[in-house]
């Protein structure tokens, strides 16, 4: 009797748990509808034209602006490992290997290889007699990504806050590879070949591809693949401080 009490007790009073939580919810919207609306109308009478093709005024300090304009660096990024260049806001590297798969089957319990291809490279000493040596790669190389450390908008930089919603990556990156940098992978891609196995690195686009063919690739071939964000024009509206566009209402 006592435990249905509870249980009814409790019943009774989630309705008002509800409410409660709801209510909450619907005042903590609302205040922050009110605060940002209050925000937006004092931006509007605060804002600055920015000219960014000026010399940088100390006056400006701690004012909204708004300005338009082609972000740049301070340098491109450079790939450490291939020597890869672009003056770009992100460059991204992603390695792929082609590796044989295993694949156990746990209501047949029958076991199945399959090439494919793999962020890292796989082992195979532990599959069938038939595969056991089956997997290599011509090199290892880890996929990466660098970010502009310092990105510039006119004369001012920019708070990486505002420029975290940057996204679009695309495929337009200069593959050139100094001398000395293909060198070293071709030496490493040669020593890894199998003995009956010729090794081609080739630069397709934004690809460099280790292996014969691309069109059909075999146990062992890599894909370095590059994509880059690059620079493009953007307008902000901000605050001025430390030299630096940072969000409106940032006090850092």
């Amino acid at each position: 009797m006592k435990e249905k009490s509870v249980t009814g007790a409790l019943a009774n009073a989630l309705p008002i748990v509800l409410f409660l939580a709801g209510f909450a919810l619907f005042a903590w919207n609302e205040y922050r509808t009110a605060r940002l609306g209050a925000l937006i109308r004092k931006a509007g009478k605060e804002c600055v034209e920015l000219d960014l093709s000026a010399t940088p005024d100390p006056s400006m300090e701690g004012k909204l602006v708004h300005a338009t304009g082609v972000t740049r660096g301070k340098a491109p990024l450079i790939d450490p490992d291939l020597g890869v260049e672009a003056d770009a806001l992100v460059l991204k590297r992603t390695v792929s290997y082609y590796q044989l798969a295993e694949y156990h089957d746990s209501q047949t319990d029958q076991i199945s290889y399959y090439g494919e291809w793999c962020p890292a490279p796989l082992s195979s000493k532990d599959y069938i007699a038939k595969y056991r040596d089956a997997n290599f790669s011509y090199v290892r190389l880890g996929s990466r990504k660098d970010t502009c450390k310092t990105v510039l908008l006119g004369p001012y930089g920019l708070q990486e806050d505002l420029i975290g919603w940057l996204r679009d990556y695309t495929a337009d990156v200069d593959l050139s590879i100094p001398a000395e940098a293909m060198a070293r992978l071709v030496s490493q891609a040669e020593a890894a070949a199998p003995d009956n196995r010729r090794v081609k690195v080739q630069v397709l686009g934004n690809t460099v591809y280790i292996g014969k063919n691309p069109e059909a690739p075999q146990i062992g071939d890599v894909s370095i693949e590059y994509e880059a964000i690059p620079h493009e024009t953007i307008s902000v509206l901000a605050r001025i401080q430390d030299g630096k566009f940072v969000k409106y209402g940032s006090d850092k």
